[in-house]
Order: structure tokens, then sequence, then C-alpha cells
């Protein structure tokens, strides 16, 4: 099997990469059967977009002790060749942006936790939100909004108040950060097949920008959002671990 790996800067993630590089070599994302990580969450996610235009690139992820790494395996640098043999899959949906900037540039990001819309400045944002083939928009004013995965829920959407959803569940919510308008208004569970549009509301004066968890594009105008379905990422997890540690809505804590 060819591994390719993808370590943290830290100095445990550094290790642990001379170590299994020598035993395993190094072979370029692009040719490799898989991708191994080293380090925390942030390190698995940065793995997963990178792999996102390749074919069939699974991320084998492993937690160095100073991170919590909650999508990672233990850290072990015996045996991995039979680990990623007998693990198993977790396929996880693609959240796309589409995106128009007030300059009129055009962007186009992905997500696979979360896309968040936030606001610039001290001012507020102001959304009109739109729910594909319905007539009933939204206009809602606070810090902002985020489309979460089922997985994302379990993160930063549950730390919101938002729903945390099953696990392999054909949904995805829709949460709000600090919102002031609608007041009794907080979160909306959709179908992974809603096609969500948002138009910024004065975008010159309540400036929003649109983020993932690598990447983000500031001053947009409006996005459209939506669950890609051509595209999905691959998790991989020790078969031991995994029925450990997984529910049907999510990992537990």
């Amino acid at each position: 099997m060819k591994i390719a790996f993808l370590a943290s800067p830290r100095p445990a993630a550094q290790g642990a990469l001379e170590e299994l590089t020598g035993r395993y070599g190094q072979t370029a994302a692009v040719d490799a059967d898989c991708i191994v990580t080293i380090g925390g969450d942030g390190t698995v996610l940065k793995a997963l977009h990178a792999v996102l235009p390749m074919p069939a690139k699974p991320v084998f992820a492993m937690r160095t002790e100073s991170s919590v790494g909650f999508l990672c395996n233990p850290l072990r640098t015996n045996g991995l060749a039979e680990r990623l043999h007998s693990a198993v899959s977790l396929e996880l949906p693609v959240l796309q942006a589409e995106i128009e900037e007030t300059g009129g540039g055009r962007r186009v990001l992905f997500g696979i936790n979360e896309i968040v819309l936030i606001r610039q400045r001290l001012q507020e944002a102001k959304l009109h939100v739109a729910l594909g083939g319905q007539a009933n928009p939204m206009i809602i004013s606070g810090d902002g909004l985020m489309l979460a995965t089922p997985l994302g829920s379990t993160a930063y959407s549950r730390s919101l108040g938002g729903p945390r959803l099953p696990l392999r569940s054909s949904l995805l919510t829709l949460t709000g950060i600090a919102i002031r308008r609608p007041a009794d208004w907080s979160h909306i569970v959709l179908s992974d097949r809603a096609i969500l549009d948002v138009e910024v509301v004065e975008a010159s004066h309540h400036p929003v920008r649109i983020e993932t968890a690598i990447d983000a594009v500031p001053d947009i105008r409006r996005a459209q959002l939506f669950c890609n379905r051509e595209r999905e990422a691959t998790l991989l997890f020790d078969r031991v671990a995994q029925n450990d540690s997984w529910t049907a809505f999510g990992r537990s804590c």
C-alpha cells in the first residue's frame, strides 16, 4: 500500500513522521492509496480538503498526545499497514458555496464540517436567506449563520445551540450565530438536498465574509450553499475504536 504522510509541525508529530516514513516510505498524495495524518483535527481537515479533487483518497488520522483529535485514532507507529487494511470507513458529505464578491469576483469554497457566514466588523450581518423553491425568505440579523453537516453538527454548531444530527443521516443544520432578529429563531434542520441562497443586505455597510476550516473569502455579496452530491470525503477508523466511541449521533466525548 502506498501511503502519503502529512504531519503537524509539532515535535511529537515530526518525530513520528520520521519513524513512519523510514518504515513505509513517503508517496506523493496524488499517487497514494491512503493519506495518513499525524497531529490533531486541524491536520485532518487540511488533508481532507487537499484530497477533495482526487479520486478515492481515504484519510487515516492519528493524534499526538498534545491534540484533542476528535477525528483521530491513537498514534502508534507499529502495525500501521494492518490497521489500514482492517479499518472501517466513514463517508463524509461535502458542502459547497458558490460566492459572488462585492467587487464582482466569483469563488467556490468546499467545507467538510461547516460553512460559516460571519460579520467582518462591529456592525451586525444582515442576511436575506431563501430556501430554494420556497417563496418565504427570511431576513436574519446577527453575527452570522452556519450550515453544518451531521459531523459538523457535533462541533462548532453544537456549541451555538444547534441540534446534534445522526451521523449517517441525510440532514443538514442551519444554525444562527448570536441572532438578534428574528428574536425566536436559532436554527433549522434541512434535507441534504436543500439549496440555500443567501444575499448580504447593505453589503458595503454590513460586510460579511464566508469561511471554512481552511479558507475564507471577505466582502461577499451573495452565496449559494448546498451539499455537493458528486463529492465526498472518507475517514478511516480503527475498527475497535469506531465501535467504542461512535454512536448514531456522532463520536462520544
